[in-house]
């Protein structure tokens, strides 16, 4: 097949898959209207409430880069903190944990790894220095709201099969995550997590599973993302229903590892903050008052994501994320120096990076 069928084809499924969605949106614009008892939230869609920030309020992320050799592999971390602190609605003050600037943190791993296991420890090793900054954070800010870049637990991805050697590792970041909900319990500091590319699809399996079925309507939504079919569902100041996180949490790869006392507490949420970028997942932890709790997330992730019209995400994480992120450069820098101090007797280098042509 050509390279001009494959870009025709593309465009097509683009356009059909783009139609689609919104002829079924429109077709289902009336359950907006429409309340069902049998959901967590019975309202589908909920407006979100103007809210003028007047907290301190703290996000964290991460970024690295990693260099693996013949024998090591070398990861460095950069994990940051921010936190805005907001004066009626202004920006009064901000400051950085540890620092305006930090170096990365240098991680090592000699274990003989395969190559799942080795991508799956340097998501590790990065899950637990994001979770350790959010709980410095809380515990020497004590801020009101504390932003995560990413989800609020790990991801499928992450978990290592049960004969792996970095398994210790990951059961340690379960305790990490749980660790850090008790924190943020104790010093009434509530955890938003912001998915910035969600693929899920859950709240799109509730429609067809549960709403399509009691009201009789027999349109297929398989195939459709969550963020895909609420882009055109929702309207810009709109939230989408709370909803848990998985339906079988016995079943979930990574919720089954948790206890009650957290898995059954993990929820999320749509909103809408901008007409011109996708809807954004927002995940939180509720153990009771969910309506309530929904719509407090709800509107202080509304209110500071909607800065811009183009790419609708918190700007604290926004101002974590240009601080934490590394380039790959940074760490050929600390591969030339172990090169140095070696020569060139030993072979460290992978072949594919060791190829004359």
């Amino acid at each position: 097949m050509s390279l001009s069928k494959v870009i025709d084809q593309a465009v097509e499924a683009i356009k059909f898959g783009e139609d689609r969605k919104k002829r079924v949106s429109e077709k289902l614009v009336s359950l907006k209207d429409k309340s069902f008892d049998f959901l967590e939230e019975p309202e589908l869609v909920v407006p979100i409430e103007k809210w003028v920030p007047d907290s301190l309020i703290a996000g964290v992320d991460s970024g690295f880069v990693a260099k693996r050799l013949a024998s090591v592999d070398i990861v460095l971390i950069r994990s940051m903190g921010v936190l805005f602190d907001y004066k009626d609605g202004k920006l009064d003050s901000a400051k950085y944990y540890p620092g305006f600037f930090r170096f990365p943190e240098p991680h090592l791993s000699n274990k003989a790894l395969e190559l799942d296991e080795a991508e799956q420890n340097k998501s590790l090793m990065r899950l637990k220095e994001e979770v350790n900054s959010c709980k410095a954070l809380i515990e020497k800010y004590s801020p009101k709201y504390c932003f995560i870049d990413g989800s609020i637990i790990p991801q499928y991805q992450d978990k290592p099969r049960k004969d792996s050697k970095i398994t210790d590792n990951y059961h340690g970041i379960i305790h990490e995550f749980e660790s850090l909900y008790a924190l943020a319990e104790k010093n009434n500091c509530t955890l938003i997590a912001t998915v910035e590319d969600s693929r899920g699809s859950r709240f799109v399996s509730i429609i067809q599973d549960f709403v399509l079925k009691k009201e009789g309507l027999n349109e297929n939504l398989s195939g459709m993302f969550d963020s895909s079919f609420l882009d055109y569902f929702l309207s810009v100041g709109e939230r989408s229903c709370a909803f848990s996180y998985t339906k079988n949490i016995k079943q979930h790869p990574v919720l089954s590892d948790f206890s009650e006392e957290w898995s059954n507490s993990i929820h999320a949420l749509y909103i809408k903050p901008s007409a011109f970028d996708k809807p954004l997942r927002v995940e939180f932890i509720s153990k009771k008052n969910l309506k309530e709790n929904a719509d407090e997330i709800a509107k202080v992730a509304f209110a500071l994501s909607s800065l811009h019209r183009e790419y609708a995400y918190p700007s604290v994480l926004i101002e974590a994320d240009m601080h934490a992120k590394l380039k790959p450069e940074e760490i050929e820098i600390v591969f030339n120096k172990i090169l140095d101090k070696i020569g060139n007797s030993v072979k460290i280098k992978m072949r594919r990076d060791n190829r004359p042509f």
